[in-house]
């Protein structure tokens, strides 16, 4: 097997293979758990009509079923998860079956929180075919559905048997989802890796024309930040909260309209930008900062305001955020560019001045 391979270092380590092909999954597993067993794939409709083909081809020693989980982020419920139990059941899968999450966040997030519950736990495989996936989601071992109450309420740190990632998927990605990845992307480099911001910079015309030697670089150095900040912190105790910035404020707009109208990548770009305006309100950041963050995110489209939003409406959605400790708001901010910190003293009126900056 040609590409990358770089190891998570966690309670049970597991590595992160960049540039695998999706042909060559079987052969891996057969030297991990053996032939024979059994294998459920987790896929979307469009996803499989793609991929579960070319997947499958290295699949022929095992026993394979294939479950459909239908698109949105709506379908990581606890609906969705009772399902996928059943149809599971229905397969024969067992403690020894492995799962095969073949998608981006959301098949990840499902897919991972139902190999974490079904039976007290079984392995499973993340196979991210998206960028947002392939740089973030699927390393670190986060696995969650959603509640009514916020996003990824529900959910566990489930560390994966491996990490596939084939960059030939990318290929048949909208720019829609590509803008997802692109996101959380420059977050890593915002909060900890700068050289990598300025390489994002200096290739921003070559990465909007999608060429696929630059994407594996990006993903590759985007991947390592991921890896670095979840080996030193795998439980999100203390630099992997880094991870967060902008998704605070983000992932309030995405509860707000209730996970419609809004892609993950948008929600994350206002929410950096409304994070780095209160940082620079606290000295955090210089103008210049923010305006560098500013530029590049629009120059790739991604959008750094809001229209006709209740700021304290939003403000009160953040209440439900994971990290809010004794009902404090947490909050990740950068410091500069390439560093981040944690703040747990944000009071209401700050954030809601945050939020001005960035609701037209």
């Amino acid at each position: 097997m040609q590409g990358q391979r770089i190891d998570v270092v966690s309670v049970k380590p597991y590595p992160v293979f960049l540039g695998a092909r999706l042909e060559e999954l079987g052969d891996y597993l057969t030297t991990r758990i053996g032939a024979g067993e059994h294998l459920l794939v987790i896929t979307h409709p469009n996803v499989g009509d793609y991929y579960l083909d070319t997947l499958q081809k290295g699949l022929g020693s095992f026993m394979v079923n294939t479950l459909i989980v239908p698109q949105g982020e709506d379908e990581k419920s606890l609906d969705r998860l009772s399902d996928l139990t059943s149809e599971a059941i229905a397969c024969g899968a067992d403690r020894k079956t492995v799962v095969l999450a073949l998608g981006g966040g959301v098949i990840g997030d499902l897919a991972g929180f139902f190999a974490s519950v079904f039976m007290r736990g079984m392995r499973y495989v993340q196979i991210p075919t998206t960028l947002l996936a392939m740089v973030d989601s699927s390393i670190g071992g986060k696995v969650a559905v959603n509640h009514a109450a916020g996003k990824n309420l529900l959910g566990d740190f489930y560390p994966p048997l491996a990490v596939w990632t084939d960059f030939s998927t990318l290929e048949t990605l909208p720019w829609e989802e590509m803008l997802n990845g692109l996101a959380e992307t420059i977050k890593h480099a915002v909060i900890a890796d700068e050289e990598l911001l300025s390489f994002i910079e200096k290739h921003q015309e070559e990465i909007m024309a999608r060429k696929p030697e630059l994407y594996k670089e990006l993903s590759s150095r985007s991947s390592a930040v991921k890896v670095r900040l979840v080996s030193e912190d795998e439980t999100e105790q203390g630099k992997r909260m880094f991870l967060n910035y902008g998704h605070s404020f983000g992932h309030a707009l995405e509860a707000e309209v209730a996970y419609q109208g809004i892609t993950h990548g948008q929600g994350v770009s206002i929410g950096m930008v409304a994070a780095a305006h209160l940082a620079q309100e606290r000295g955090l950041m210089s103008s210049g900062e923010v305006e560098r963050l500013i530029k590049l995110l629009k120059g790739f489209g991604l959008p750094v305001t809001v229209r006709a939003k209740n700021p304290r409406v939003l403000t009160d959605l953040m209440g439900a955020d994971k990290k809010n400790y004794k009902g404090q708001k947490v909050l990740v901010l950068p410091k500069g560019i390439g560093q981040g910190i944690v703040i747990r003293d944000a009071n209401d009126e700050e954030i809601l001045r945050a939020w001005d900056k960035v609701i037209e």
